[in-house]
């Protein structure tokens, strides 16, 4: 399931949902939601057919996916044994930008790894498939929100995770080129660790990497013996013409 999953990465990393009509989130008309609720499929039928949603209860509201609308997340549901079990065990997170709802959806995890997909609740109606078999750390947006930087490490042999950042711009919904300014290493799509990333202005991104000449198991020990110094690194954002 895992492997079908990573294909289906590479393919739909590039897409969003589908472009009907369709929301791909609902929001429901709840005056507070229980958070500790497990999330659930939920079904509705309308002109004969029957739809399918899984249902979320955030802190102050309840949500809905529309499965036709994110092939991947129904995909997945399809090949799992026990769609229940595999519902109850997503979380959801909200992250408030200025003039829509984002949300991070994380399922699919085995052995503390997962795949994660961002939705915009806004008038376009997508998603975005940004990691798998991954652990998401952490979501920034940019100062101007007009951009959301997310860091997701996974784990290996290494003393520490191995890191990658992905950048999406929220205005035309796409994934975004980041450039290393500091050096010519190689330090994303989990080649290095990053013990922190943040945003530096709104086209610029600084993170903090363990100082040693290359990511092994040895020097990395002896990074941590010798007080984890770390080395800080420049990434520009390239937009897309």
């Amino acid at each position: 399931m895992f492997k079908r999953l990573t294909l289906l990465f590479f393919i739909c990393i590039l897409l969003t949902a589908c472009s009907k009509d369709e929301p791909v989130i609902v929001k429901k008309d709840a005056k507070a939601a229980d958070p500790n609720e497990e999330p659930e499929l939920v079904e509705q039928k309308s002109n004969e057919e029957t739809d399918e949603f899984i249902e979320f209860a955030l802190p102050d509201e309840k949500i809905m996916i529309n499965l036709e609308m994110v092939p991947i997340l129904n995909e997945y549901l399809y090949a799992t044994k026990d769609r229940k079990k595999a519902i109850e065990k997503m979380k959801m997170l909200r992250i408030d930008a200025i003039e829509r709802d984002i949300y991070l959806l994380e399922f699919s995890c085995k052995n503390g790894l997962c795949s994660y997909l961002l939705l915009d609740q806004s008038k376009e109606n997508q998603a975005f498939l940004v990691a798998d078999l991954a652990k998401s750390i952490q979501t920034k947006l940019s100062p101007d929100h007009s951009k959301i930087l997310l860091q997701f490490n996974r784990e290996t042999a290494l003393p520490i995770p191995l890191s990658n950042l992905v950048v999406i711009d929220l205005k035309n919904w796409e994934l975004v080129s980041l450039t290393n300014d500091t050096n010519e290493a190689k330090l994303l799509h989990y080649s290095w660790p990053i013990v922190t990333a943040e945003w530096l202005d709104n086209q610029t991104i600084t993170a903090m990497i363990p100082t040693v000449s290359d990511p092994t198991n040895d020097l990395l020990l002896q990074w941590q013996e010798a007080g984890s110094k770390t080395t800080s690194i420049q990434f520009s954002i390239q937009l897309n013409e």
